[in-house]
């Protein structure tokens, strides 16, 4: 689909984006698997619920035959109904429940645990007419108008051959009594309600297979999207430079300020400086103060012979300790040959350590 940038939104969403668009309360989820539930358990008390069925037929029973024997007023009529009213409804209670947690069942596996105010927040763009009159003639609108009429047709087609392969049994309920009419009529039912389950059945399956892939279709990305939310998500490249610039920069000054504390520098001599520091009471060997390459190298020898830090020049040592961190102390594989150095260091300071 092309786009008003003239891009097309070829990229697949990325987790954030599908993130954003659950927040909003867009999720895949299909009408059609969520419509059948009441199918379906009117199906399953129709195959196991014979219990409420059969309290249900004794309530009746109970009433026809309480019809003849108590006068009806006014008073007694409202009493009856309502205590009627009741009691049914108890007796149903079993039906409801189950199509209630059905239909919350199916709704919950389909989009999980969501709760969203989003698409309840006012917006003045919903009420502009020209806006609501492309989405009545949009394309989504017509494909679930084909959907429904589709379905009718092929339910309808279905349910009609059914009944027309039993019609050839109506003539055999002449010769029936009343209780073996209403056993075929429930048989017949439940058939009827079977074939409408599996059919529906199918339908919402297929549908909820649609709704997913028109749900990654409409959350597809540009490029400059991706970009875009990178850039939201990570930093503008640019920036994260600079500041990174910055932070090297502020690193230096502060490597540079520990130079004049160094006990010695030791050089390559031109590519490599490492400025090294002593305290024997509290350090366990000599520790990198500073160190820098080429530019930074010549620096370091500049500060360190404006404060009279001796340099001193060791092509191998300077590559190798070169490779440590600022703070971090020499390795003991290199005391040998740092020793030597620190000890004519000590001799121009006069020192003894």
């Amino acid at each position: 689909m092309a786009e008003e940038d003239g891009q097309e939104r070829t990229e697949q969403a990325t987790g954030r984006r599908r993130e954003k668009a659950r927040e909003e309360g867009q999720i895949a989820q299909s009408r059609e698997l969520t419509g059948i539930m009441p199918v379906w358990v009117v199906f399953l008390f129709l195959s196991f619920g014979g219990f409420m069925f059969t309290m249900l037929t004794s309530y009746l029973r109970m009433a026809l035959k309480r019809g003849f024997e108590v006068s009806l007023t006014d008073v007694s009529f409202v009493t009856i109904f309502r205590t009627d009213v009741i009691k049914t409804f108890l007796m149903m209670a079993p039906f409801f429940v189950t199509l209630l947690a059905a239909v919350m069942t199916v709704g919950f596996l389909q989009t999980g645990f969501l709760i969203t105010t989003q698409p309840l927040t006012p917006d003045i763009s919903r009420l502009s007419p020209l806006k609501g009159l492309k989405k009545f003639f949009s394309l989504n609108i017509f494909v679930e108008a084909a959907k429904g009429i589709f379905k009718v047709i092929v339910l309808g087609l279905v349910l009609y051959n059914l009944l027309k392969k039993e019609m050839v049994n109506l003539p055999l309920l002449i010769d029936m009594d009343v209780a073996n009419i209403a056993q075929f009529a429930f048989v017949e039912v439940k058939k009827l309600v079977l074939t409408s389950v599996i059919v529906l059945s199918i339908f919402a399956i297929a549908d909820y297979g649609y709704q997913r892939w028109k749900y990654s279709r409409d959350l597809k990305m540009t490029k400059q999207e991706i970009k875009e939310e990178h850039k939201e998500t990570e930093g503008d490249p640019r920036v994260k430079a600079r500041i990174k610039s910055l932070q090297r920069e502020m690193a230096r000054k502060r490597m540079m300020q520990e130079v004049p504390k160094a006990d010695v520098v030791i050089t390559n001599p031109t590519h490599y400086a490492v400025a090294l520091r002593y305290d024997s009471a509290s350090m366990g060997a000599p520790a990198v103060t500073a160190k820098g390459a080429n530019i930074i190298a010549e620096k370091i020898k500049e500060i360190a012979k404006m404060h009279g830090v001796p340099v001193f020049e060791d092509k191998l040592l300077a590559r190798s300790i070169y490779k440590l961190d600022i703070d971090q102390e020499i390795p003991e594989v290199f005391y040998k040959a740092l020793a030597a150095i620190l000890a004519n260091v000590y001799k121009l300071k006069g020192k003894v350590r």
